[in-house]
């Protein structure tokens, strides 16, 4: 089990860990009914045709649905701020933009078929 940090975000390994896999970073969302959702950070990106933002995409641990905010790093406690995407156009660029880049990094994966013996 990964270490919560005073953040609410849980690291499976040490941050230079070098234990030679990709490491998923965990944080905790509080929705607006109270409701806490513990999610994996899928990442953090920006968008070409939106200039000066970027944003963040988060799986929850159920893995239905995934959340995309635009994503402020600032000096508060935490170090940085979720904000909702406040108009239809800007999300639909935005999940548009998110999903192109989960379809590169499938595409980018190199799979390997073990044969089974018989």
């Amino acid at each position: 089990m990964g270490e919560t940090d005073n953040k609410g975000h849980v690291h499976d390994h040490g941050e230079e860990c070098d234990c030679g896999h990709d490491h998923v970073q965990y944080m905790t969302l509080k929705l607006e009914d109270d409701t806490e959702v513990r999610c994996a950070v899928v990442g953090i990106f920006e968008v070409e045709e939106i200039e000066g933002k970027e944003y963040i995409a988060l799986v929850p641990d159920d893995g239905e649905e995934a959340y995309i905010y635009e994503y402020v790093e600032n000096d508060g406690e935490d170090g940085f701020e979720l904000k909702n995407i406040e108009t239809d156009e800007e999300f639909d660029i935005v999940e548009e933009a998110f999903m192109s880049m989960l379809d590169e990094d499938l595409s980018d994966e190199e799979y390997e078929i073990e044969e089974l013996e018989e």
